[in-house]
This record gives C-alpha cells, sequence and structure tokens, in this order.
C-alpha cells in the first residue's frame, strides 16, 4: 500500500509539473513539441520509479513469509540489469553478475592434442623430483580440483602453509596463487616444479630431461608443435592447456541465462543477501565472483604459528600485508577447506567470520609496536559487520552451496 500510495503521488507531481509547463510555453509552441514534451514528462518519472524499486528490495524482511520468498524470486527472475541494487563501498571494484562465457573444449586438430597431452602430463609423477608427485596429488578432480585437506603436503611428506586453490577457474584468471604472483598458468607452473617442498625438481632442465626421454611423450609433442623443440614452455603451455578446459557451468550461471528454477526461492533469498545485508558482493562479483584482487580479511596470524603475511612476501610492500586473493565463489560446496590456509571447514564458519567484520589474529601489543604487524591487523575497509538472524545464514549458506 505504502509502495502504491508513492506512485500515486509521484504521478500527480508529474502531471502538475506538466501542465505547468504547457502554460508557460509561447503561443508557438507545436503540437509536434508538446508531444515530445510530453514522452518526456512521461518517462522520466517511470524511469524514477525503476530506480526506487531497485533499491527497495534492500530492505527485504529478515523473517520473510512464503509470498516474501515468491516476490523476491520474481524480482531476481528480471534480466541482471533490474535486480536490486549491491550494497557497495565506495571502494569497491564492483563488476555486475553475469553468466561466464565457459571456453570451448577443443575436440581436434594440434589444440585437441595439446589439451589431451596435457591432462597426461598433469596425472604423471615424472614431473616430481622423487617420481612420486603429480599435479594432481594436489588437485584431484573428485575433490573439486583441490585436495581436500587444510594445507598440502608434497615431496617426501612435506607440510606445506596453504590450501591448495581449486583448478576450475584457473584459465579465466590474470593474477595466481594465493598471492598473486603469476600472472598466467604457464608461469604458475613453474612454482610447484621448483618448490622443495612440492615437486621437489633440482631445476627445471631435470623435469624435462625426464619427460623428453619417453617415445611417446617426444611423439605426442611432435605432433602438437611439428619442428618444436620439446622444452619447458611446451610441457608449461600443454598444461595450461589442459587447465584451461577445467571450468564448467554452475547453477548460478543457469539462473542468470533464464533457467530460474535452478535456485529456490531460499536460495534467492541468500542471493539476495549476499549482495546487499552481507556485503559479500564487495569482492566476489562479476562472472567469476571474484574481484581479482587480494584483500586483509585478518588471518595474516603475524607473529605467531601460523604466520603468514600473503602478498606482502611477493612485493614488500607494508600495504600488501596479510593481503591474499579474493578466491573465485564457482563450484564453492566442492573446494573446502576453505581460506589461504584451509582453516575454515564449513561455510557457516565463514558467514560468521564476516558477520563479526574478519579476523583478529594479530595482538594490539604487536600492532602498536611493530610497523609490519600494524600493516597486518588493518583490514580491508571493505569489511563491516553484520547481523543476520538464523533463517538468514541458513539462507546465504543455501546459496553459497548451490554456487
Amino acid at each position: 500500500m505504502m509502495l502504491r500510495a508513492r506512485a500515486y503521488d509521484l504521478l500527480g507531481r508529474v502531471s502538475q509539473s506538466f501542465g505547468r509547463f504547457v502554460r508557460s510555453q509561447p503561443p508557438g509552441f507545436t503540437p509536434a513539441a508538446l508531444a515530445i514534451a510530453a514522452i518526456v514528462f512521461v518517462m522520466a518519472p517511470i524511469e524514477l520509479w525503476r530506480e526506487s524499486q531497485r533499491d527497495v528490495a534492500i530492505g527485504f524482511p529478515a523473517d520473510p513469509g512464503e509470498r516474501d520468498l515468491l516476490r523476491l524470486h520474481e524480482r531476481y527472475a528480471r534480466p541482471v540489469e533490474d535486480w536490486p541494487r549491491p550494497v557497495l563501498s565506495r571502494a569497491a571494484d564492483f563488476t555486475e553478475f553475469a553468466r561466464l562465457d565457459i571456453l570451448a573444449r577443443p575436440t581436434e586438430g594440434p589444440e585437441a592434442l595439446k589439451v589431451a597431452l596435457g591432462r597426461r602430463l598433469f596425472a604423471d609423477p615424472r614431473l616430481s623430483g622423487s617420481g612420486q608427485i603429480a599435479c594432481e596429488s594436489c588437485h584431484n578432480r573428485r575433490l573439486g580440483w583441490g585436495d581436500g585437506l587444510p594445507v598440502s603436503f608434497g615431496d617426501g611428506r612435506q607440510t606445506g602453509t596453504r590450501n591448495a586453490p581449486s583448478l576450475f577457474s584457473s584459465g579465466y584468471k590474470t593474477a595466481l596463487f594465493w598471492d598473486q604472483r603469476a600472472a598466467s598458468l604457464e608461469e604458475q607452473a613453474r612454482g610447484p616444479i621448483l618448490s622443495p617442498v612440492e615437486m621437489n625438481n633440482h631445476s627445471i632442465d631435470d623435469m624435462v630431461d625426464r619427460v623428453a626421454a619417453e617415445r611417446d611423450y617426444r611423439e605426442a609433442f611432435a605432433k602438437v608443435e611439428p619442428g618444436e623443440a620439446l622444452d619447458a614452455d611446451a610441457i608449461f603451455a600443454a598444461l595450461a592447456a589442459f587447465q584451461r578446459t577445467l571450468e564448467r557451468p554452475t547453477r548460478l550461471d543457469r539462473f542468470i541465462e533464464g533457467r530460474h528454477d535452478a535456485l529456490d526461492p531460499e536460495q534467492v533469498w541468500g542471493l539476495h543477501l549476499f549482495r546487499t545485508k552481507a556485503r559479500c558482493a564487495n569482492c566476489h562479483n562479476g562472472p567469476l565472483l571474484s574481484d581479482g584482487k587480494a584483500h586483509n580479511i585478518g588471518l595474516s596470524f603475524y607473529g605467531r604459528r601460523l604466520s603468514d603475511l600473503g602478498a606482502y612476501e611477493i612485493t614488500g610492500d607494508p600495504a600488501d600485508a596479510g593481503a591474499f586473493a579474493t578466491p573465485s565463489l564457482r563450484h564453492l560446496s566442492r573446494t573446502g577447506p576453505y581460506m589461504h590456509n584451509g582453516l575454515f571447514g564449513n561455510l557457516e564458519g565463514i558467514v560468521r567470520l564476516y558477520e563479526i567484520g574478519g579476523g583478529r589474529t594479530v595482538s594490539a601489543e604487536v600492532a602498536a609496536t611493530d610497523p609490519i604487524g600494524r600493516a597486518a591487523s588493518t583490514r580491508s575497509e571493505l569489511l563491516l559487520p553484520f547481523t543476520l538472524t538464523r533463517d538468514e545464514r541458513r539462507a546465504l549458506v543455501r546459496f553459497l552451496e548451490a554456487l
């Protein structure tokens, strides 16, 4: 009833304004000009009303009934540009949600052969110094292209310090690793190959020599790039070509493209909370549900057992202390545990972390006396605490599980 009253009031004010406008025109004011003016006066309030409607849904009730949920579902069944506005910080780098345009998998020719070769290399422990660790040891298809562990182990059962990121969307990113130190999959491959904790090769050449010693590999590479050398670049290119085929459509993709039964009304409520009250869309947006940036959410544990300063260890810039890449949320339910250190085993725990505005893992004493500690304790300005009801939290988790 309130919205209807606002509409009548708006139309009444428009009618009065149009009447005053017509009476103020000179005698030579033509019918054609009158028609144009009428269109302008009618369309302007319609557009204003449309914009106001997009904002109204931000005040969605915390205890909605079935009809409320159905109306919200209908709102999100519209094109994305007509969805309710997200709640954003001025510092947010927001890209509107969209269906991901998934790269086509080659089915014939040299590129298809390269993908097949990359798949074989990905599963081959020859790429490790011990002959025991393959890429798929930490990135297993059945475990969401991760390994299901908080942090990975590698050569000689050595334990690393970071969670193995899922590879679903790796071919769409321009910054890889939790600290974003690699700009492409080809560059990224060198990291684990040479890491003494992961695949423990003394040199890239050692790895190349083992692969090149196999006749099957020499013949396969010759078919992909006739006349070209079987070298590290060729191996990394094949691995990258395979990884670029791993992405798949999600329920959210299907919902955005018009299959509105892909998300039920409660999950759409969770989508709405994701974009508004919970403010998740400040960092998780666009087709990848990631802004592609690194942020400090307060989990550096600086000066403690789990200490990890993230991007700072690459850049040396105090502003990067405690900053880690914003992961894509695509296929989220299949890619736990979560965070750079695998600290969270379930999505409700992550929601509760953000409800309190992020972590507080640097002591006040350290932050007061140590410049790097102070930088690590400075969480992203995009993080603001919020409060969800039990039902809201469940709806948000159900949406996250549907991604």
